[in-house]
């Protein structure tokens, strides 16, 4: 067994945060002939056990009893990530044509707008960390992610301490894009020996007609084949277009829960699948009704 460790359930309709749950397991990885951990004495503070990343189909979605426990599947999983190997034109040879010239066409029309000035500033060393996380909290807080979600970045002095930590073991990459001086888009990256994962993400909305997300992305990967520091960049948990465009490979997992089977775990739970199961539903009705894209519009509209 692993050490204890908090996991953040999200009740969420639609985009719209309702509230937080953060409950800390046990994490364990589960060998292939387990059907559920040993019923074993947990720390007090402990709701249950974590299994990490079982493979995906495994166990049915949603939440049954069963050994004494109460288990929880929420989704299945992916992981979209590039094989940092070779060099970076050998890597974009793989796209289109006409993907790879758009892409291209979108970095040059920023590099037009600002004639010899570096587009990417990159922060690796501890005493740049404050700096970097300022300027990034301050393009975060005005997105979607930050007002809707609850997970932009925020500047607090525990997470410049964490993101010190890790600049002083180099497993620390934070980015900014500029246009001309300003900074318009963020990444926070977060390394873990052969892998570094694209953690935190944001751009100014101002400057969407600049791809800024899509230029960021791409001059990111040049900067890590250049470096061939890791062999993996990952793209964080879920589905996007742009992971897909981007990502060389995917895994497909799901993250399985076992609460200790109390009537408190019973409802949290239970309420947890019920809304995200009715938030899916709506959404498949509107993307069927064409209004998908327009009401996720009109909401984060209206929440600034």
């Amino acid at each position: 067994m692993d050490t204890l460790a908090p996991v953040r359930f999200k009740f969420l309709l639609g985009e719209v945060h309702l509230h937080s749950w953060r409950p800390r397991f046990v994490a364990a990885q589960a060998s292939a002939l387990d059907e559920a951990p040993a019923k074993q004495a947990l720390p007090p503070d402990a709701a249950g056990v974590w299994w990490q990343g079982t493979e995906a189909g495994r166990f049915p979605l949603g939440w049954e009893r069963t050994r004494g426990w109460l288990r929880y599947v929420p989704r299945e999983d992916k992981l979209f990530h590039v094989r940092v190997e070779g060099d970076f034109e050998a890597y974009l040879s793989a796209w289109s044509t006409k993907a790879r010239y758009n892409l291209k066409r979108s970095v040059r029309k920023l590099q037009d707008r600002n004639p010899g000035q570096p587009l990417l500033e990159i922060f690796t060393e501890p005493d740049q960390m404050e700096h970097f996380l300022r300027q990034a909290a301050a393009i975060s807080e005005h997105t979607y992610q930050s007002k809707l979600l609850q997970s932009g970045l925020t500047f607090s002095e525990a997470l410049l301490g964490q993101m010190q930590a890790r600049a002083t073991d180099g497993e620390a990459r934070g980015y900014l894009l500029r246009d001309q001086g300003e900074a318009i888009a963020f990444a926070w990256c977060a390394g873990r020996g052969e892998r570094l994962t694209y953690e935190v993400i944001g751009y100014q909305e101002s400057a969407a007609a600049l791809s800024p997300g899509s230029v960021l992305l791409y001059l990111i990967l040049e900067d890590l084949f250049a470096l061939q520091r890791f062999q993996v960049f990952d793209f964080g948990v879920g589905d996007a277009p742009y992971k897909r465009q981007f990502a060389t490979g995917v895994l497909e997992f799901a993250e399985v829960y076992f609460f200790t089977d109390s009537w408190r775990h019973r409802l949290l739970v239970g309420t947890h699948w019920l809304l995200d199961r009715f938030s899916a539903g709506v959404g498949r009705l509107l993307e069927r009704w064409g209004l998908k894209a327009r009401v996720r519009q009109w909401i984060r509209r209206l929440r600034g």
